[in-house]
């Protein structure tokens, strides 16, 4: 062991050994607001969407392609920024996809026709796609092994929350201010640029990887600073993980994600990840459109909604926990399983019932997804996580632009009794491809876990 790779082991077995302190807070503080605004922005679109339609003269089709617009940059920007995260770094993406999704989003307000609007909307939500697998990527390396699952999987949370906040603000601003107003609030973000600035590092392992072990010691030092702890006695136990900082290599990381046994595994996750897109996306868009069609109110089916999402906060956070003290595939597994049986008794319940029935979605569906992300940046090494955890993003989208197609088809042609079918056979073929990843990642520093799924 050279002395560059025993000073990088050390160093990440000091941020390993460090309890829950104030400079851990204000980390997670950035990192979910920008979970939050992130997710706000990709709500408050479906709220301004049929003013917009009414100004413009959009039909069904027009409005439709228009939210179509939005999700192809997401889809995009998931893809390049989780890629380009690993070339030029975390906390330089993080910075780039906030100012791009609040930039352009305020610019969507002074949208002068529909090909403008498309643009600055394309553009926000190229930023916007981009800003959640960075930030868990951060998230996943500064937080220490045992709690890696409860600090991120709350992190996550933020998501259904901004659904809630994207809810609030629609119904105080569109009916009064119009549906432009709704988009200047959308610089609010820009807000976060300065303190992201001033408290959030670059990672520590991003740094190793490339061989900057000192700026990486000032990055620890100063983390300890804020977290009252001594750096003079901030010796840390050999992890026995030198090997797998010093080794990590830098190529074409996309392709990575399919060499040196990967394959499998990548291909899995994607599965999953489409899958599970599917049915919380069908839910998202299509829900309300299902059961009016069923015969039920807008205002009682947006209802169902808002249940489901305050379910969500606690499924989110409640699963993080779960992971830590259970395990990552046992408690996923679980999740889209039982998931799979919560989605039929909601396509097969009535009555009060429904509200139990949509809850008990809410808590799998999102609840699951922040922590099924924690998995598959754990079992991916520095110099390709972002990459393997923006493309899981990206890949599951597709899912996300098909359910709407489909589920409006079926609808159409009478199947709208199996729409909610559908989303449990997702979940139940979700669990399966998860089970078959095959590898348990609880409590192990990442290094570890690299030396655990590396080929032999």
């Amino acid at each position: 062991m050279d002395g560059k790779a025993a000073a990088s082991a050390t160093l990440v077995g000091r941020l390993e050994r460090l309890l829950f302190s104030r400079w851990h807070r204000n980390f997670f503080i950035l990192c979910f607001l920008g979970i939050m605004f992130d997710a706000a922005d990709f709500a408050l679109f479906g709220a301004a969407l049929p003013p917009i339609a009414r100004e413009f003269g959009l039909g069904p089709a027009q409005a439709g392609l228009l939210a179509t617009v939005g999700l192809v940059g997401a889809f995009l920007g998931a893809l390049f920024w989780g890629t380009i995260s690993d070339y030029i770094g975390r906390r330089t993406s993080f910075l780039a996809t906030v100012s791009i999704f609040a930039v352009f989003t305020a610019l969507v307000a002074a949208s002068w026709n529909v090909l403008v609007l498309a643009t600055f909307r394309f553009l926000s939500n190229f930023g916007l796609g981009g800003e959640v697998p960075v930030t868990l990527t951060l998230a996943a390396e500064f937080s220490p092994g045992r709690i890696r699952g409860r600090m991120t999987g709350s992190m996550m949370a933020a998501f259904p929350v901004g659904l809630v906040v994207a809810a609030a603000l629609s119904l105080a601003i569109v009916p009064t201010l119009g549906w432009r107003a709704l988009f200047v609030v959308g610089v609010v973000p820009a807000v976060l640029l300065f303190f992201v600035r001033r408290y959030m590092p670059e990672s520590v392992r991003y740094q190793l990887s490339r061989g900057e072990v000192e700026a990486a010691e000032r990055t620890v030092v100063e983390i300890e600073r804020q977290a009252k702890v001594d750096p003079r006695g901030a010796a840390a136990q050999p992890l026995g993980i030198a090997n797998e900082i010093a080794t990590s290599e830098r190529g074409v990381t996309v392709l990575a994600l399919f060499e040196d046994g990967r394959a499998r595994r990548t291909i899995l996750l994607w599965i999953v990840s489409f899958c599970f897109l599917w049915s919380s996306n069908g839910i998202l868009f299509m829900l309300p459109t299902i059961l009016t069609q069923r015969g039920f109110g807008l205002s009682q089916a947006i209802s169902f909604q808002l249940v489901q999402s305050l379910a969500a906060v606690v499924g989110y956070t409640a699963c993080g926990f779960l992971i830590d003290w259970y395990g990552r595939r046992p408690v996923l597994f679980l999740y889209y399983f039982i998931g799979a049986l919560f989605h039929l008794w909601f396509a097969q319940a009535s009555g009060f019932a429904m509200y139990l029935a949509i809850a008990a979605v809410g808590w799998v569906n999102p609840g699951v997804f922040g922590a099924t992300g924690i998995y598959v940046s754990e079992l991916h090494p520095t110099n390709l996580r972002a990459t393997a955890v923006g493309w899981f993003f990206g890949i599951g989208r597709i899912g996300s632009f098909l359910a709407p197609l489909i589920v409006g088809l079926m609808l159409e042609y009478g199947l709208g009794a199996y729409v909610l079918h559908t989303f449990a056979l997702t979940f139940l073929i979700a669990a399966i491809a998860l089970w078959l990843v095959g590898v348990e990642t609880k409590g192990l520093v990442l290094e570890q876990i690299t030396a655990k799924v590396k080929p032999a």
